[in-house]
């Protein structure tokens, strides 16, 4: 994904306290975090290294940037604003919808300051709650989904969200299959192939994919 929405007013008011530096780090993250579609890499290092983050002083306010705006999870540093983004350009549906109302209405969460990021991603939830159960049985057509999928991760994530949408098996494998060709997918070595759970939760299986080899027959037509 290469574009989404900034509500400057609300920006501006959460962090007026930041300097120069610290606004170019938050906005590089926040950019990484849609251009990947994924959460952020945990790994410091590496995540300096995405960013370009090369000095101490640039070190440092990634770490402040994080812990003041992004919560730690299993699968890497989360923000909601960024969550919320992404369901509201590719999962406009209420499955998706609620499938992140559970995520950060966790009591992990609960005490977390309330950003321009919360306050924003709010007005997009649901006034339910439908938690998805903690111990969801084997699904044989999610396991066809998942040995298919090249992203191996975050697997009980991704079977609660099958459990939840009941997708089509035939349907998501079609297009697996035309994601795996497409341009996001194959560059920099699937570095921005989206976890499971996100695809799924996302409904990308009725996404129109054009491929590379498609691609390229238009540029040579050009």
């Amino acid at each position: 994904m290469h574009y989404y929405t900034k509500h400057i007013k609300d920006y501006k008011t959460d962090t007026a306290h930041l300097t120069l530096l610290e606004h170019g780090v938050y906005n590089s993250l926040i950019d990484l975090y849609i251009l990947s579609e994924n959460p952020l890499e945990p790994n410091l290092q590496k995540l300096c290294r995405l960013i370009h983050a090369k000095t101490d002083d640039e070190t440092k306010a990634v770490e402040d940037i994080l812990a003041e705006f992004f919560i730690e999870s299993d699968d890497g540093y989360r923000q909601k604003k960024c969550d919320q983004e992404l369901i509201r350009i590719f999962g406009k549906s209420e499955s998706a919808r609620k499938s992140a109302k559970h995520r950060w209405s966790s009591e992990r969460n609960a005490n977390v300051m309330q950003t321009h990021s919360e306050r924003n991603a709010n007005a997009m939830l649901p006034n339910t709650h439908n938690p998805i159960p903690n111990n969801p049985v084997p699904n044989k057509d999610f396991e066809k989904f998942y040995e298919a999928y090249p992203k191996k991760t975050s697997k009980k994530l991704a079977l609660k969200a099958w459990i939840k949408l009941k997708p089509d098996i035939n349907v998501v494998l079609k297009s697996l299959i035309m994601h795996k060709k497409s341009d996001q997918w194959t560059k920099d070595k699937g570095k921005y192939i989206p976890h499971p759970s996100s695809w799924l939760n996302a409904e990308r299986w009725n996404d129109e994919i054009e491929t590379k080899e498609e691609s390229d027959i238009y540029n040579n037509m050009k």
